[in-house]
């Protein structure tokens, strides 16, 4: 899939940006060029992996899951922690800081993305007739995938499921987040019953029936926590996991690290943002910003290739958290976290050569491609390894969490119980508890965009009492100037931009 999408990446790219400088280009607007396309199996096919590509690099620098699953979500948790002042990427900091306004950059491009990714769909869906079902459902899931990251992280939104005019745009409302859900589960619904359950071959990595109904399946579970508290919802979860539980087994990987391995992606998951290196702006942004530098220099030649170097931040694992994984012998460690790097390739290993070339700060690894001889990898974004939206682990853990919820924690043990005995850990001989899944979801998702998110759904006592105890556990106020967290960083602001078109509309709350 990695050819097909990258192939046509730039010329879709460039037929729906052409022309956009006089559009409100956060919302999906009429495209007079794209009125002139869809006219054939193969435009259609290049339209939808266009879409697939949006969440890749998208023409900039940095990719979706860099700028959003990482920097907006990962590092608002209490997974990651900023060890010092930084000399650049502010917006990062103004995050991790609970600093972000309605003007932060970094805010404003993943709102922008989103909605580039329903004005696609839309124009797709409205183009492409019945016989094209494929592809409608791919768009459809696509557009479901995006209003559930902006109901997410935005709370109530505009519901648009056709092309629209400018001056149309500019007399949307926002919506509550209850018609953004019933619009999302609407999509999945389609797409879940009109794939096929998984995608191989040249085809792999496109998306299929068994993530549909996975995230469908998380969908209910955020509903049932915070702001909805939609009790009924963990009964609509457990209903849909349920139908694909026996799919997913066939996708288990036999060890945590084949799913961060390169050579085995596609293999191990339900739905993947695709990467490639290779120095053709196709390549993933991730490693440049999920380990620690004070600058821009190399920071780990043992690891990575020559040119590697990082945005000037110094972020860091928490660890308590990897303690606790450590004194349990928890094998997931290993593959997600290092505790320090050789600075040096040419170094010896007496007490001398420690002290003067040897890093101790525990930086996650996941997402590096760990061979300094790799000459594919041109620049600091241009790693090839897939970022995960969903996969196996989603499913399980997501399932028993559902059971647990519906009064039939005895049956929720067997699924944690895979997961913990993959990482190396004794089977629970207790039903689980919601506890015991949060904890498991922790460390199996680390670095991953998932443990803000849990946060937040398990409401504001649970969210503001453990981040600001994160936040004081590493001087995040004191020293560094940090803003306590508080009810308002459950969502982040509606950028300054959209509401200056849309004036009659309410900021969140606390921005």
């Amino acid at each position: 899939m990695k050819k097909i999408i990258y192939t046509v990446v730039t010329c879709i790219s460039a037929l729906f940006l052409g022309g956009c400088a006089d559009t409100i280009n956060i919302f999906p607007v009429e495209n007079n060029t794209a009125d002139q396309f869809y006219k054939t199996e193969f435009e259609l096919k290049q339209a939808v992996m266009g879409i697939y590509a949006r969440l890749g690099r998208n023409r900039t620098n940095t990719d979706f899951p860099t700028d959003f699953y990482l920097q907006c979500s990962e590092g608002r948790s209490d997974n990651w922690y900023s060890a010092n002042i930084p000399n650049a990427q502010r917006d990062q900091c103004d995050l991790r800081y609970f600093q972000v306004t309605d003007a932060t950059s970094l805010n404003e491009t993943n709102y922008s993305r989103l909605y580039q990714i329903i004005k696609e769909a839309n124009n797709l869906l409205v183009k492409a007739t019945a016989d094209y079902s494929r592809f409608r459902a791919e768009a459809s899931f696509l557009r479901a995938l995006a209003y559930f990251e902006l109901v997410r992280a935005y709370g109530p939104q505009p519901i648009i499921t056709t092309p629209i005019t400018n001056e149309e745009a500019k007399h949307l409302s926002r919506q509550p987040i209850t018609e953004v859900y019933a619009q999302i589960i609407s999509d999945l619904e389609f797409a879940m019953n009109t794939l096929a359950d998984f995608y191989t071959g040249e085809d792999a990595g496109r998306v299929g029936a068994v993530a549909a109904r996975c995230l469908l399946g998380q969908v209910y579970i955020t509903m049932a926590g915070y702001p909805l508290n939609d009790q009924t919802a963990y009964e609509k979860a457990e209903a849909v996991l349920s139908s694909i539980m026996d799919k997913v087994k066939t996708r288990l990987a036999p060890n945590y690290a084949d799913i961060f391995d390169v050579n085995k992606e596609n293999c191990y998951d339900l739905f993947s943002i695709q990467f490639a290196s290779g120095g053709q702006n196709i390549g993933s942004s991730m490693a440049g910003y999920v380990t620690t530098s004070s600058g821009s220099s190399t920071c780990f030649p043992e690891w990575a290739y020559a040119g590697y170097s990082q945005q000037g931040q110094d972020f860091r694992v928490d660890s308590l958290l990897i303690k606790q994984m450590r004194v349990v012998g928890d094998l997931r460690l290993e593959t997600c976290v290092a505790s320090g790097y050789w600075n040096t390739v040419k170094h010896g290993y007496t007490a001398n050569d420690s002290a003067k070339y040897y890093v101790e700060r525990d930086i996650l690894i996941k997402y590096l491609t760990k061979d300094n001889t790799n000459s594919t990898i041109k620049s600091w974004n241009d790693y090839p390894l897939n970022y995960p939206v969903l996969r196996v682990a989603d499913a399980y853990l997501l399932y028993a969490e559902a059971l647990v919820k519906n009064n039939k924690a005895s049956q929720a043990k067997e699924w944690i119980n895979v997961i913990r005995k993959r990482a190396g850990l004794t089977p629970l001989n207790t039903d689980p508890t919601i506890d015991d899944i949060m904890y498991e979801r922790r460390c199996e998702f680390l670095g991953e965009g998932k443990r803000y998110f849990d946060l937040v759904r398990m409401g504001e006592a649970t969210f503001v009492g453990t981040l600001k105890g994160f936040s004081n556990q590493y001087e995040h106020v004191t020293v560094l100037g940090a803003n306590n967290p508080d009810k308002r960083d459950m969502l982040l602001p509606i950028p300054r931009t959209v509401r200056n078109i849309h004036t009659s509309w309410d900021q969140n709350y606390g921005y």
